[in-house]
């Protein structure tokens, strides 16, 4: 046993190494106790520690430098509106710190008030380490930027060469950067040492060539491990070959149903289509995308595996999106999952929520155009009928492509939207992770569950159009419940005719095969009477129904059904902001 337990800890250490998932420079010993941290460069000179509780958030910088440290929260990821934090020691040893704001790209301006508060200070062996704390609404909504569960996106930068005064800080020239974090997410997502009784399963793409060009799907059967009993997975994550990094967009492992004693193990390009066999590997069981972590179940939470209701197949799908279009591309990336045989109280599922992408249509120059996606009250109906308590959501995992700015999960019952169950308001892209819940949301039988996404299409000259590409669109919400049912998706489309009905050609050419209906919107001139009208559509269209487990023949006669949107009697009140200090 002891072998063994040494032999994991070793795995623990090295298989992240090989792969690069984690730095190879050691993460500096902190002074306080936090509960995140990570490097915010890529030379991994500057690294970023914090905690936070209901009303503060405490931070403590690691920077090799010599000369000021600096820190901001950014709107957009640049200077312009952004709440920036500075400070330094100086050759006599005193700290200076200072609350700054900026409104272009020139030299902060100092805040009257000063509302980021230095804790401790310090250079020694050229590294400079600053302690320091701010509230989360400072109540200063003009020059200082509340800190919530959206996405942050964290600007830094730091010198060599200590300011010649307080009022004139030299210029940080490429020492900057950003990088986009979720400062208030759980610690409950924090990875967590592998149990004594820990198994390891390993599916890695077996040196894939990744092709030139933008959408390139890569899918790969693996055999399931052959277990002594039921096993329950407590954490997975992805490892990735590198510098792959920037090419490998998301992951996806999909159970394959037992319709067939044996599946090829043979990967096959799946960007435009999947082989037979994929076809029939529907149920979601892990999901991975660009910017994550590892994914942690609760406690009393396991996904379960080793079952008769569990695969002997599994199929992993990668996107990679070759943005470059390079051609000496490699792939070994993977994922890997951890078990063990001390089984959780609950088995975990996965269910994928939101638009299905088939009539996705965003038309150019738009600043924010809404696509609706509804897991209907009918399907949770039908598959709640026998389960009146519901079942319990504990984790979300928001993913869209390039033009997405937004994305909320709403939460309906009986004509009354309940609190969100996930909402960003500063959507990134390149920042897709396992969002967990502060508390878990149950959701009943007849409840509606709406994902809605924000899309900015202002720089496009013309349509952009649901897909698998990272060009094209998607609108997903992935929800971690338990306890798992025979339920993958609930999700819907917007039901086309009603779009065919702005342009009558269309309509005409919806008889053709294909995808041919869309010609008339592709070479519309777009006007904001045009853009105005397909958003009304898109708010309050009827929606085609997919209700459905692992088969594609569902069990639940609404799947296909034409619904209407769901009727909102009491929509959430949007918070309003306090502002207890004035320009």
């Amino acid at each position: 046993m002891d072998r063994l337990k040494a032999l994991l800890l070793l795995l623990q250490l090295l298989v992240p190494l090989i792969a690069g998932l984690k730095s190879t420079t050691p993460v500096p010993k902190p002074r306080g106790e936090y509960t995140h941290g990570t490097w915010l460069d890529k030379a991994e000179k500057y690294y970023l520690f914090w905690r936070f509780d209901q009303k503060s958030i405490t931070f403590e910088s690691h920077v090799r430098a010599r000369g000021y440290v600096a820190i901001g929260l950014s709107p957009k990821g640049g200077m312009e509106g952004s709440d920036i934090a500075i400070g330094w020691v100086d050759s006599k040893g005193e700290s200076v710190f200072q609350d700054r704001y900026s409104v272009a790209q020139e030299m902060p301006r100092l805040d009257e008030s000063q509302d980021w508060h230095l804790l401790f200070a310090e250079e020694k062996d050229g590294v400079t380490v600053l302690q320091y704390t701010r509230k989360l609404d400072t109540g200063d909504c003009h020059r200082d930027n509340v800190i919530t569960e959206d996405t942050m996106r964290v600007i830094w930068a730091y010198s060599d060469v200590d300011p010649v005064s307080p009022n004139k800080i030299a210029y940080h020239h490429s020492l900057r950067g950003v990088k986009s974090l979720v400062l208030l997410s759980s610690a409950e997502a924090q990875p967590r040492p592998y149990p004594d009784d820990a198994i390891l399963w390993n599916f890695f793409n077996p040196n894939v060539t990744i092709l030139p060009q933008r959408k390139f799907y890569w899918c790969q059967h693996f055999r399931v491990p052959i277990t002594n009993g039921k096993l329950h997975i407590t954490q997975y994550s992805t490892i990735v070959t590198p510098r792959n990094e920037p090419y490998v967009h998301h992951m996806g492992l999909y159970a394959c149903p037992k319709v067939l004693s044996r599946y090829s193990l043979e990967g096959h390009d799946c960007s435009e289509e999947r082989t037979k066999e994929g076809n029939e590997c529907l149920h979601v069981m892990t999901v991975w995308t660009i910017g994550s972590g590892p994914t942690v179940f609760p406690e009393h939470v396991g996904i379960p595996m080793g079952t008769d209701d569990d695969p002997l197949y599994v199929m992993m799908e990668t996107h990679y999106d070759n943005y470059d279009l390079r051609s000496d591309l490699v792939d070994q990336s993977g994922i890997q999952m951890v078990l063990t045989p001390t089984l959780r109280k609950y088995d975990g599922g996965l269910l994928r929520t939101g638009e299905l992408g088939m009539t996705i249509l965003v038309p150019p120059h738009a600043a924010m155009f809404p696509v609706i996606g509804v897991c209907h009250a009918d399907c949770t109906s039908e598959v709640l009928r026998s389960h009146p308590e519901g079942v319990r959501v504990f984790s979300a995992v928001p993913h869209a492509h390039l033009m997405a700015r937004t994305m909320t999960t709403r939460h309906i019952r009986d004509g009354v939207e309940l609190e969100n169950i996930m909402r960003d308001d500063h959507y990134d892209f390149n920042l897709q992770e396992v969002r967990m819940l502060k508390e878990e949301r149950v959701v009943l039988p007849g409840d509606d569950i709406i994902v809605e996404c924000g899309y900015n299409s202002l720089d496009r000259t013309n349509i952009s159009v649901g897909g698998r590409a990272s060009t094209e669109e998607m609108c997903q919400s992935y929800l971690f419940y338990y306890p798992r049912l025979n339920w993958s998706y609930c999700e819907s489309s917007l039901n086309p005719v009603h779009m065919l009905t702005l342009f009558p050609e269309a309509m005409a050419l919806s008889k053709e095969p294909g995808l041919a209906w869309m010609q008339p919107f592709r070479e519309a001139n777009w006007t904001d009477t045009m853009r105005e009208q397909l958003t009304a559509v898109s708010r309050t269209g009827e929606r085609i129904i997919r209700c459905g487990t692992t088969v594609e023949e569902s069990p639940y006669k609404v799947q296909w059904q034409p619904r209407l949107f769901p009727l909102v009697t009491k929509p959430l009140q949007s918070k309003t902001k306090h502002c207890s200090i004035q320009p």
